[in-house]
């Protein structure tokens, strides 16, 4: 499913009127329409309820108007309430509809004021917001921040028209104030702002409706952004045939540890191993190298030179042995940060093997400097938390947060698949973006990117793409907290690890 921004939707919009000829009323009578059907199914028998649309001055405000028409159809007991009467087009006809059926409409500052207004919200059973759409440009006017404010103060059940208004589209921002949704109905595909916090807890439940805009229409428009659906993550599984030996499904390297975190890289050794990795090497310092044997004796685990219980220089060379026999190369996990930890990773990463870089690798990277990674010609993945990329591209770490498209400017650049993990997570390698929305807090704890980590690189070893492991790796490790039996609170990353196969059953089906 494309994932589209508001430009996108408007080009789509005039390619399906003025190339495929269906006239914009029908568009808008069928976004109007399935409104209507959403609230049916959600709300049930819409004659015992009462309605407010309120209605703007634009193509969302025509669509409201279409929903009140229909509504029309199950109670009479619906209201529209105008900004302004200055309507056009398509939105003028549509109101001129409503009134020859009857409808009620009410033009706030000529027939109502704000008090009016807010008693009338007070008091219905549900409003439906069609006052901005995707036209929002800058912050929420004052006047219409105040009826924002009073529909977020209502009892009723809201229903949001395409997206609720004072939501940026484009980033999910809040631009000031913006409406709580109960349910949001968007048209043909989501958009950003959908996927995006604070937008997608705004939006409430997310409904997209199809409202004749053809699939055909969309591929043809080199749309680089998809949500990341079972339906896609499926097709990625690696298969496990019969006649498979452990060689068959790849060696994976996970490098790190120290004598300040001996558990991490075990974590990803546990993500790696159960997400179906052949076989899988811990490469940590000699002195916590044994933990991992301790808590998986599955674990090859290999002790390399120390400077004090953390990699340096003195590590490279044995490092170095054992990565010519790996498949794929974790490196980060419980590393620490000295002068020396970066000397070794800076060694490491001009070795021409499929890396995934987390975690400490990620820091030590930050004072190497990310250029380095440019002109890799393996596959190199890095797993970023809004604060790591902050650090890692020099900004602030609000200015990072979301933000798909420097994730996709870095990728692109430094030829990469950047993975930048938020409640929304973007997978990109600058061609194409994926936004995951898979997992829930219980991933909010210490060690669950570790977990991924391990799952990634297990990925890649069995032979996947580095950007269909990373899309199949983040989809899979957020579907797994969800089977987390107990309180979202109380799941630990090797649980979580432990979830992972039952995710991969249900993929194979």
């Amino acid at each position: 499913m494309y994932v589209l921004t508001s430009s996108e939707m408007r080009e789509l919009d005039r390619r399906t009127i003025e190339e495929l000829g269906i006239p914009s009323r029908v568009l808008m009578e069928r976004a109007g329409v399935s409104v209507v059907l959403a609230m049916e199914q959600d709300l049930g028998d819409l004659s015992s309820y009462e309605f407010v649309v309120l209605v703007g001055k634009g193509n969302n405000g025509g669509d409201g108007l279409v929903v009140a028409r229909t509504l029309l159809d199950y109670t009479p007991n619906v209201t529209a309430v105008l900004l302004t009467r200055n309507l056009k087009g398509d939105a003028l006809s549509n109101l001129q509809s409503f009134e020859r059926l009857g409808g009620e409409t009410l033009v706030l500052g000529e027939d109502i004021g704000l008090e009016e207004l807010e008693h009338i919200l007070m008091s219905t059973h549900v409003i439906v917001d069609a006052l901005l759409g995707i036209g929002i440009k800058g912050e929420v006017r004052e006047n219409l921040a105040e009826i924002i404010e009073m529909v977020n103060l209502s009892p009723a059940y809201r229903v949001c028209v395409d997206v609720p208004s004072g939501i940026d589209s484009d980033t999910g921002r809040i631009m000031g104030v913006a409406v709580g949704c109960d349910l949001t109905v968007t048209f043909a595909c989501p958009k950003i702002g959908h996927i995006l916090h604070p937008g997608r807890k705004m939006s409430g439940k997310l409904k997209v409706a199809s409202i004749g805009i053809p699939k055909a229409l969309m591929d043809s428009a080199n749309l680089k952004r998809r949500l990341a659906t079972e339906e896609i993550v499926r097709r990625l599984v690696p298969e496990r045939p019969d006649d498979s030996n452990k060689g068959t499904f790849g060696r994976v390297a996970i490098i790190g540890g120290s004598i300040l975190y001996s558990g991490a890289p075990v974590l990803s050794a546990l993500g790696s191993m159960r997400s179906g990795a052949g076989l899988t090497y811990v490469l940590a310092p000699e002195e916590v190298h044994t933990v991992a044997v301790a808590n998986s004796p599955e674990v090859i685990s290999i002790p390399l030179p120390s400077c004090g219980g953390f990699l340096c220089e003195d590590s490279v060379d044995e490092a170095l042995e054992w990565i010519e026999k790996m498949s794929v190369v974790a490196i980060g996990p419980g590393l620490g940060l000295n002068e020396r930890t970066v000397a070794f990773v800076e060694r490491l990463i001009g070795v021409e093997k499929p890396f995934v870089i987390d975690a400490d690798g990620l820091n030590a990277l930050s004072k190497i400097g990310i250029e380095k990674l440019k002109g890799r010609k393996s596959p190199t993945v890095i797993t970023p938390h809004p604060g790591e990329m902050a650090r890692l591209t020099k900004k602030d770490v609000e200015e990072v947060k979301g933000s798909y498209e420097l994730a996709e400017r870095v990728a692109k650049d430094l030829g990469i698949v950047v993975v930048l993990k938020d409640s929304t997570t973007i997978v990109t390698d600058g061609e194409r973006t994926f936004f995951n929305t898979s997992g829930t807090s219980a991933l909010a704890k210490g060690g669950s990117g570790d977990v991924l980590t391990g799952i990634i690189a297990s990925f890649i070893a069995q032979g996947l793409e580095a950007i269909d492991a990373a899309v199949l790796g983040v989809y899979v490790h957020g579907a797994a907290s969800h089977l987390n039996p107990s309180d979202k609170s109380s799941l630990l990353p090797s649980e979580l690890a432990s979830l992972v196969g039952e995710v991969l059953k249900g993929l194979r089906g």
